[in-house]
C-alpha cells in the first residue's frame, strides 16, 4: 500500500479506534478510583494504634501487592457471571467493569504505602512531601492506563481490541504494524504530557522540601 492508502484508512477508522480508547481510560479511571477508596482504608488501618488493625491492613497490602493482575483478571472473568438476578430484574456485569476490578487491585497496594507515608508527612508539618502523592499517583494512573489494553483479553472493546477488527476488516498485514502504531501514538499522546507534567511538579516539590529540611537544620545549628 501506498503512504496515501495507509494514510486515508487510519483516518477513515479514526472515530472507531478513538472510542476504544475512550474505554481504556474509563477501566483506567474506575480502576483508580477504586484502588484509592481501599488503599486509603488499609492506609488508616496500618496508622492505627491498635496493632490488630495495623497488621491486618499491612497483610491485605502485602496480599495486594503479590496478586498478578493478568491472572486475577481471567479469574474475575470466570468468576462474576455475565448477568445476575435481583427482585426479578436482571442486569448485567459488563467485562469492562471486570477489568477495572483486576487492574484496581495493584492500585490498592499502592495506594496504601503511599498515602501511609503522605499521612506521616503531612501528621509531622512536612506539607510538601506529602503532597508528593499527587504527582506519584498521576503517574501510577499513566501505567494502569497502559496496562488497560490486557482488558482486551476478555472482550472488551477497547483500542488494542478494536485494532484487530481494523486488521481483519481491511484484510492487509501490511497494514497491522501501522494500525499498532497509530494506536501507540494514543498512549504516548496521554501519557507523555501527563509523565512530563508531573515530573515538573516533583521536582519542584523536592526543592520545595529539600529547602525546607535545610532550614530546619540551620535553625537546629542556631
Amino acid at each position: 500500500m501506498t503512504p496515501a492508502e495507509i494514510v486515508h484508512v487510519l483516518v477513515v477508522w479514526t472515530p472507531f479506534l478513538a472510542g476504544g480508547f475512550l474505554w481504556n481510560i474509563l477501566i483506567s479511571l474506575v480502576a483508580m478510583a477504586i484502588g484509592t477508596v481501599f488503599g486509603a482504608v488499609l492506609a488508616r488501618l496500618r496508622l492505627s494504634g491498635r496493632k490488630s488493625l495495623a497488621r491486618m491492613g499491612l497483610a491485605v497490602t502485602e496480599l495486594t501487592r503479590n496478586i498478578p493482575t493478568f491472572v486475577f483478571l481471567f479469574y474475575l472473568a470466570f468468576l462474576i457471571p455475565v448477568e445476575f438476578k435481583v427482585s426479578d430484574e436482571i442486569y448485567s456485569f459488563p467485562a469492562w467493569l471486570k477489568a477495572s476490578l483486576a487492574l484496581s487491585v495493584a492500585v490498592v497496594g499502592f495506594v496504601s504505602d503511599n498515602l501511609l507515608v503522605a499521612w506521616q508527612h503531612w501528621r509531622n508539618a512536612n506539607h510538601s512531601a506529602a503532597l508528593l502523592f499527587v504527582p506519584s499517583w498521576t503517574m501510577y494512573l499513566v501505567i494502569i492506563v497502559m496496562a488497560s489494553s490486557t482488558a482486551s483479553v476478555i472482550g472488551v472493546g477497547e483500542i488494542v481490541s478494536r485494532c484487530n477488527v481494523v486488521i481483519a476488516a481491511v484484510s492487509g498485514e501490511e497494514m497491522m504494524v501501522w494500525v499498532y502504531i497509530y494506536a501507540i501514538g494514543y498512549f504516548f499522546g496521554l501519557c507523555f504530557p501527563l509523565n512530563w507534567a508531573m515530573g515538573r511538579v516533583k521536582k519542584r516539590l523536592l526543592a520545595h522540601v529539600g529547602g525546607t529540611s535545610a532550614q530546619k537544620c540551620g535553625e537546629c545549628e542556631r
